[in-house]
Formats: C-alpha cells, sequence, structure tokens
C-alpha cells in the first residue's frame, strides 16, 4: 500500500499549444504525430512537445515580468499542508472567480507575513484566517502579495489563510488557463508548469526566473463549476457532483497523495468518456479516458488505451504506479503535446510514445520530482528514456534494437548547452524546456549511464532513487549520489562530464592485426577529436572484432585523447568496430588510418600474471614477449620470491620473435614471486618507454600490458607450488655372514683377525657424497658406499670361509 502524505510530480515535456493573450495557437493538433518509423511507431513530438511549442511562443508572448522581491518571509518559513480551491468558471467572458484556503504550518518563530503568487489581473474579494479574521494583503509585483499577520504565529502552529479573488483570465507560458474552443464547444484547461500557476490560483510557489522548491508539496481539494453540459476533470478522484443552479454543474475532486503546485489542474469540456482497469497483485485501478467528439475514433480509443500495458511495464522496471489507490487516467486539452498532471496526463494527440512518456511522467516527475527548475533533467531525461524502454520492453517489443533504434530519434542536433539548466537562463522558459538538452541528451545522459554500471547495477539504482525520494523532491546531487553508492564508485566524473559540461566525443581509430607467440592480437590507435571546447570524455568503450573464428566483443575505457590499446583475440581479425550497439552519444568515429605504435608493450609472458604452476612443472626460463622491437638489458629485470629472494638469470632476446628470455641459475622452486620489467626498456623505433602497467598483478587477463601511455613499468605474480619428491634411498647392502666356529672350539684361532672385530678396521676413508646439478629436483643425495668398503668386506669374507674349512675336522 502507498502512503498518501507526499506524493511527488513528475514533469513530462508536452506539445503544448502556444497561447498569446488567452488565444490558443494549436501546435499541430491535427498532426501532432510526426511521420511513423519503418517500425510502426510514432516519432515522439519530443517529450511532451513543450520545448516546440516555446519555440513557437518565444516572439509572441510579451516581456516576461521579472522575478520579484520576496516578502521578508524566506520560502522555508511555511509548509502549505493543504489546498481547498472552489472556481466558478464563465466561458462567456473568460473570468475566473474563485477562493484558495491554504492550511498553513508556521516553520518559524513569530510568522508574520506570508507570500503568495496571484497575478495582478485578478482582484482579492477578501482575505480570512481561520475563516474569520480579515487580514491586509498587499501587492509585491505584478504576480506577488503578501499577507500580513496582526498576531505572529508561533513555530509549529497551523492555521487557514482564505484568499477569495476574481478576475479575466490572462494565460502565460504553454498556455496555463485557456478559454478555448473545440467541436464548437467551451474548451477551457490549465498547464501550469513551471512558474505559472499564479495565472489562475492563489498558491504559494516559486516566483518567475526563480530556482523555485518543489519539495513543498501539499494536497489539494478542487472543485470547479461550469455549465452543466460540460464535464470537468482533475486530480484525485472525484468525489462529488452538484447541480449548484439550473444551468450549472460543480464536480468535487480529491487527493490524498501530495503534490507540487505546477501539477494542479482542471479542464472543462465538452467530452465523451471511456474507462479501463488496470490490474495489479494488489487489486485493480480505474483508467479513465476523456476526448472531445471529433476525436473520438476506435483508432484513438486503442491508441490511449495502450496506457494499461505501459502500467504494467514500467511497474516491472520502477515498482508499482505510485498513485495506484486512486487512478490514471487521459484527457483531451488544446495543446499539441502532453502534460504529466498527477494521476491525470493532458494529451493534444494520440501518439504511442507521447502516451507513454506521460505515463513514465507519474514516477518521474510526480511522485518523484525535479527540486528545482535547473534540475529539469530529472524529469524530462527520465520520462523521455522510458519511451525507449518502452520500446524494449512492452508487450512485443523489439528487445535492445528497438531501444537503440529510439535512442537514435532521440539524438540531439545541438550540443552547445549542458543538460543542467544554468542559474542565469532560469527566466528563460524555452531553455527550461529545451528540446535538445533537458529532453534528447538528458535521455542520453540515462542510457550512458546504464552501460558504464551494467544493466543490474542501473536498475539497482532507479529502485534506491524512488526509495529514497518517493513522494518528494530531489537534485542532481541527489541523483548522483544515489548513483554512486548503489555502484559503489564516485561517478561525480560522468555527471560533470554528461550533465553539467557541454558538448560530446568524437573518434578515429586505427588498428592492425598481429601474432606473437602463436596468439593472435589487435593492436589500435584511438583518440578523441572533438573541439577543446568540450574537453575530455572519460567512457567504457565497447569494441566489436571480427576474426576468423567468430566475433568477440572487448569493452575497454578510454580517458585520454590519444591512446594505443592492445586486445587478445581468438583468430586473425579482419573486421573492427567501435560501440557498435550504440551505448555512446558521439558525433562520429572515423575509421581506417593505421595503428600508431607507442611505447613498448609486453603481449606476452611466461609464466603469466596469476598463474599457478606445480613445481614439478616449473622451469628455468621466463620469456617475455613484445608488441615491437625494443632495447632490452639484463639489468631492467628482476625476479624476487617472497622467501626464496631474488634470482639470478642469464639474459638474451630474439630480434625476430621480439623476445626476451631470462634463464635461471636453478629451477624455480615452491614461492610466490615478483617479476618486474622497468620502464627503462625502450622502442627501438618510437624511442619511447615501456608501456608496462598491469591493471590486476594477478590476472592473466592482464596482458598486454599498459594504460595507453609509455613509462610505465610491468610488475606481477605468479606462484610455484607443491613439494619436491623425496629421493629413493639406496638399496640396503647384504648382510656379512659370520664364520661357523667349531662346536668344540668357540675361539678364533691365534693369529686369525676378524674384521669385524675391535681394533681390526680395514676401512677406508669414504670419499664425499656427490652433489646434484644445478636445478635437479630434491637438493642433496645420501651417499653411497665406496669402493674401497666394498673391498674389505669382500676380504673379510673370503678369510672366514678359508679358515672353516681348515678348522672343521673331517668325518672319516
Amino acid at each position: 500500500m502507498i502512503a498518501r502524505c507526499q506524493p511527488v510530480r513528475l514533469g513530462t515535456r508536452r506539445r503544448f499549444a502556444s497561447v498569446i493573450s488567452g488565444a490558443v495557437l494549436l501546435c499541430g493538433l491535427g498532426s501532432a504525430q510526426s511521420q511513423p518509423l519503418p517500425d510502426g511507431a510514432d516519432q515522439p513530438l519530443i517529450g511532451c512537445g513543450k520545448g516546440r511549442a516555446m519555440a513557437a511562443l518565444h516572439q509572441a508572448l510579451s516581456h516576461p515580468p521579472a522575478p520579484s522581491p520576496r516578502g521578508s518571509d524566506a520560502y522555508g518559513d511555511t509548509d502549505v499542508l493543504h489546498n481547498e480551491l472552489d472556481i466558478l468558471l464563465d466561458p462567456d467572458t473568460e473570468t475566473l472567480t474563485g477562493s484558495n484556503t491554504m492550511t498553513i504550518r508556521s516553520e518559524t518563530d513569530s510568522l508574520s507575513e506570508f507570500t503568495f503568487r496571484l497575478r495582478e489581473n485578478f482582484t482579492i474579494t477578501e482575505a480570512l484566517i481561520n475563516g474569520t479574521t480579515p487580514v491586509v494583503v498587499t501587492s509585491a509585483s505584478t504576480t506577488t502579495r503578501v499577507a500580513h499577520f496582526d498576531d505572529p504565529f508561533a513555530l509549529g502552529e497551523e492555521f487557514t489563510l482564505t484568499i477569495r479573488y476574481t478576475g479575466v483570465a490572462e494565460s502565460r507560458g504553454f498556455g496555463s488557463i485557456n478559454f478555448s474552443q473545440a467541436d464548437g464547444e467551451p474548451l477551457i484547461f490549465t498547464l501550469s508548469e513551471p512558474y505559472y500557476a499564479y495565472t489562475w490560483w492563489p498558491a504559494k510557489d516559486g516566483d518567475f526566473g526563480e530556482t523555485g522548491d518543489n519539495s513543498d508539496r501539499a494536497l489539494l481539494t478542487i472543485s470547479i463549476t461550469a455549465p452543466n453540459h460540460l464535464t470537468t476533470v482533475a486530480n484525485g478522484l472525484l468525489v462529488g457532483i452538484e447541480n449548484v443552479e439550473p444551468d450549472l454543474r460543480k464536480y468535487s475532486y480529491a487527493t490524498d497523495y501530495e503534490m507540487p503546485t505546477y501539477l494542479v489542474f482542471f479542464s472543462t469540456g465538452s467530452y465523451n468518456t471511456w474507462n479501463s482497469t488496470y490490474f495489479y497483485a494488489g487489486g485493480a485501478m480505474p483508467v479513465n479516458f476523456y476526448v472531445i467528439p471529433s476525436k473520438d475514433t476506435s483508432s484513438n480509443q486503442n491508441l490511449w488505451n495502450k496506457c494499461v500495458d505501459m502500467l504494467g511495464t514500467f511497474a516491472e522496471i520502477y515498482g508499482e504506479y505510485p498513485f495506484v489507490d486512486e487512478k490514471y487516467g487521459i484527457y483531451y486539452f488544446g495543446f499539441g503535446g502532453g502534460m504529466e498532471h498527477q494521476t491525470m496526463s493532458g494529451q493534444g494527440s494520440f501518439g504511442e510514445s507521447l502516451t507513454a512518456h506521460e505515463v513514465a511522467h507519474q514516477w518521474w516527475g510526480d511522485m518523484l520530482t525535479c527540486k528545482t527548475w535547473q534540475d529539469i533533467w530529472l524529469n524530462e531525461g527520465f520520462a523521455s528514456y522510458s519511451e525507449a524502454l518502452w520500446e524494449e520492453r512492452k508487450p512485443g517489443g523489439g528487445g535492445h534494437a528497438a531501444l537503440i533504434a529510439w535512442m537514435n530519434v532521440l539524438r540531439p542536433t545541438a550540443f552547445d548547452g549542458s543538460v543542467y539548466v544554468p542559474e542565469a537562463d532560469l527566466d528563460d522558459v524555452g531553455r527550461i524546456f529545451s528540446t535538445n538538452f533537458t529532453y534528447r541528451k538528458a535521455a542520453w545522459v540515462l542510457h550512458q549511464l546504464r552501460h558504464v554500471v551494467g544493466d543490474e547495477t542501473f536498475f539497482d539504482i532507479i529502485t534506491e532513487y524512488r526509495s529514497r525520494f518517493a513522494f518528494d523532491a530531489a537534485d542532481t546531487a541527489d541523483f548522483i549520489a544515489v548513483c554512486s553508492d548503489v555502484h559503489g564508485e564516485d561517478l561525480q566524473w560522468f555527471f560533470d562530464q554528461w550533465v553539467f559540461g557541454i558538448g560530446l566525443p568524437s573518434y578515429s581509430v586505427g588498428w592492425e592485426a598481429d601474432e606473437v607467440g602463436g596468439l593472435n592480437f589487435v593492436k589500435l590507435t584511438l583518440r578523441q577529436t572533438q573541439s577543446d571546447d568540450y574537453g575530455l570524455y572519460r567512457m567504457p568503450i565497447d569494441i566489436e572484432i571480427t576474426t576468423a573464428d567468430g566475433v568477440e566483443l572487448h569493452t575497454i575505457i578510454n580517458d585520454r585523447w590519444d591512446q594505443n590499446i592492445i586486445l587478445t583475440v581468438d583468430g586473425s581479425a579482419t573486421q573492427l568496430e567501435l560501440d557498435p550497439d550504440g551505448w555512446i552519444l558521439h558525433d562520429g568515429i572515423s575509421e581506417g588510418g593505421n595503428y600508431v605504435p607507442g611505447g613498448p608493450v609486453v603481449m606476452t609472458a611466461w609464466p603469466r600474471p596469476g598463474d599457478v604452476i606445480d613445481v614439478l612443472a616449473a622451469s628455468r626460463r621466463i620469456t617475455i614477449s613484445f608488441d615491437s622491437d625494443v632495447q632490452s638489458d639484463p639489468s631492467y629485470y628482476t625476479l624476487v620470491g617472497d622467501t626464496t629472494g631474488g634470482r639470478a638469470f642469464e639474459h638474451s632476446y630474439d630480434e625476430l620473435t621480439r623476445t626476451v628470455t631470462l634463464d635461471l641459475d636453478a629451477i624455480l622452486l615452491p614461492d610466490t614471486y615478483v617479476l618486474t620489467a622497468s620502464s627503462l626498456i625502450t622502442g627501438l623505433e618510437t624511442e619511447l618507454a615501456l608501456d608496462g602497467e598491469i591493471a590486476d598483478p594477478d590476472s592473466s587477463n592482464s596482458l598486454p600490458s599498459g594504460d595507453g601511455e609509455p613509462a610505465g613499468d610491468m610488475l606481477y605474480r605468479f606462484h610455484v607450488i607443491g613439494e619436491l619428491p623425496e629421493p629413493e634411498p639406496e638399496p640396503e647392502p647384504e648382510p656379512e655372514t659370520p664364520a661357523m666356529p667349531d662346536d668344540n672350539n668357540e675361539s678364533t684361532p691365534d693369529g686369525i683377525s676378524d674384521p669385524t672385530l675391535e681394533g681390526d678396521d680395514l676401512s677406508v676413508e669414504e670419499p664425499e657424497a656427490d652433489t646434484p646439478e644445478p636445478g635437479v629436483s630434491g637438493g642433496n643425495q645420501p651417499a653411497s658406499p665406496s669402493t674401497a668398503a666394498c673391498g674389505v668386506g669382500l676380504i673379510g669374507g673370503f678369510l672366514t670361509i678359508a679358515l672353516s674349512l681348515v678348522l672343521v675336522p673331517r668325518r672319516r
């Protein structure tokens, strides 16, 4: 169940009719849908169409009012909790008479005044505190009024301020209050974004040209009285229809979801209606449609009905529809594009992309609102990217290919401005709703972010963003913090270049295939060629390489103006393409050209980084192969074991294979070794130092070496494990056979010495045991019996046998 205490509004870009002095200039209402794309999808009206509409309005509108000085109360001195609007419309005179009762809480001690907006063409007929006490209201500017309190309010004290007013409406912006005609009947509608609520109702709001603060959200009750043959639609649920006079009817709506001022709306006209239902895990929600009779065709109904599937698709991506306890719907109004009024989108056309844009705004703009107008890209970029996500994920959608196709539709045509709106441009509504920057490039910011962090992390970011700021407002810094926290790395660099910076990168690539040590490589030179004014871009770039064995996809990090990259491939490369899947907003890739060698790069080595080698497979030889001919010297290399220490070796270099060999003084014993090649190694052709950095010294995937710039040592680890086998012992010598004494005479005859007796040592000095050759597994071996010792044993044996023959008596 969604808590209804703090709803947030989502800004959507609609294609609005240009309004001049209250008259509606329809921005192509009948032709709002552009030429269809090849797949049958409609060309977008550029988000909600506000950028295009403002371009038409730019020269037609009178000079906008300058921001007025605020009253002495600061914006944060009060919190408006509830607005209760009650308005009577007179289509014949275009007069609006009404009241707003604001429930206000003081956020400061001794609150003595309250600043609100209501344009000077309206006369305030009464102002009351708590329904009974009159208060003085003064005018601070064309747009601004100040209520003065004789008895100041204490911190936390709540009160109501009722403002009754009347006047002839004067529309501003995209058509903030419009008394128009459709099918010969009145069509009266509002569109307040960004500043223009003051043109039709008294409200606490930021003034024209100010940054604003959409975090001050309030509940709403709105009642509209109009001729009784007209139907009124507004935010929230319909709570009553009342016949006020014989020819007047009052429609009353209320919402339990708070919203910022600019999302409050009504539309009154001669509408045909139909209804549908959105089913979700917790139940069912009504979806209501209001269209003028001339637009009520089965084709248009089918197009708008797609919003039900969109609610389900976006719920799978973003979480459940935020206002599921009330409603969603679409109503027709006289603006050529659309506007994401909370719980009800106004649309002047029926295109699928426009509907997807406005539906998505219910999450991004309405539930979670950009805090200031400088952050408007958070509303419009999310809604615009949602158009592409709809193409990717809708029932029967086209997957990644459809996503990329729509991003190409959303490609900007100008790049000289930032996505973030500069404060100096806040008085230019056309700049706030720039088609190129606020809609298109902002959508590309999210698309590229998705590739930078990966799909899973990107959608985790979206989930966390909603969790932290649902039914509230966020600024760009808030979003960056969420992205960095979820990704686990600071992503400020990404937003600095794509949101706060201007421009986009351009690339040039030259490459060639190579083979070293039986392995295949692609060597490429990548350059960024955009204007220096745009600066250097850091981005992951996918590289698709076609080889004899198939197609491979590699990803590299490009963060230099000129960068050399060497990639290991499975076969001989025949074709190379940068960014094949369209993840980067760039201004072109120039392919062709040659690979330009930089500092020498280590292509292969044995052992490799991170190798774990059994001691029985270890050898006395280390090899290191380079991409180009190098000047090498034994002093440039070291091999050190953690416990065995430095190892000595002989050095040789083969120019044909570009391979250095280090022949060790002995085999590698069990240990962890660090192999280093110094940046003193230089290329014979380029005279540049070794580009030897190893990204991960414990991973074989770190080769080839280098970060794209010369002058870096190569350093990595490998491991020898296991135990040397025990040497097989020599067989024990056969024991000597002692002489058999006579049974009657156990003594040895005089004069005969027994070699086993103490004192008769016939042995000679044994030579030292043989020392094993270096590199032979096992170390020192047990000594073998000497030949001298063997000779003494034989002599003793013969003497014993001879004596036995002499001394043993013969039988007769």
